[in-house]
């Protein structure tokens, strides 16, 4: 989903916000825990997606389709370009 730039300001802001009060609240801690073992997560499925030889293809279309799965599936978007 696509935001305009007034969204994407508002968020901006409202993140800001958020992430000023989890400060003050001494919230991060935990929360950065839980962010590094999502980040542990992600990068061994995308390990595991370039491993995985039934994934060979000259292009690497299918690894990189099985990286950008691993990102969406952990609610981390992406851009890329769609070739083909």
């Amino acid at each position: 989903m696509e935001q305009t730039i007034t969204e994407e300001l508002f968020a901006n802001l409202i993140g800001k916000s958020v992430l000023q009060y989890c400060k003050t609240q001494h919230i991060l801690d935990e929360t950065a825990q839980q962010v590094e073992s999502g980040a542990l997560a992600v990068l061994a499925q995308v390990k595991e997606a370039l491993n995985d030889e039934t994934l060979d293809d000259p292009e690497c279309f299918r690894r990189i389709e099985a990286i950008v799965e691993a990102f969406h599936g952990n609610g981390l978007s992406t851009s890329r370009h769609d070739w083909g």
